[in-house]
């Protein structure tokens, strides 16, 4: 017989899980980025898209060899991760809930 942990609730209707927010100030992964292309542009005489094409073509470069890591990480802070979906095998132990719940609980389960 297992238990949900509290900390498992979902929030209430309007209310955040991140009420603060990013701190003001703090730059998104894609803003550093486009700022390191235009300091290394400027460093070695190049255009940022210049830059950001050549270091493209290394992760793609790279990724063909087998070595996916630079490429995938870039990807996923600039684009956001691929959504992925699984199956569980675990089996469901209901047996602290109303039958009504239980119910309930299986019809959106299965669905």
């Amino acid at each position: 017989m297992s238990k949900v942990p509290n900390q498992l609730t979902p929030f209430k209707k309007g209310q955040s899980g991140n009420p603060k927010g990013r701190p003001k100030g703090r730059k998104s992964f894609s803003t550093l980025f486009e700022e390191a292309l235009v300091v290394l542009g400027e460093k070695n005489g190049k255009e940022p898209t210049e830059l950001e094409l050549e270091i493209i073509q290394k992760g793609v470069a790279m990724a063909r060899k087998g070595d996916f890591k630079f490429y995938k990480d870039t990807m996923d802070r600039l684009h956001g991760t691929a959504v992925h979906k699984s199956e569980s095998k675990e089996e469901i132990v209901l047996t602290e809930l109303t039958e009504k719940e239980k119910k309930s609980l299986l019809g959106l389960i299965n669905k």
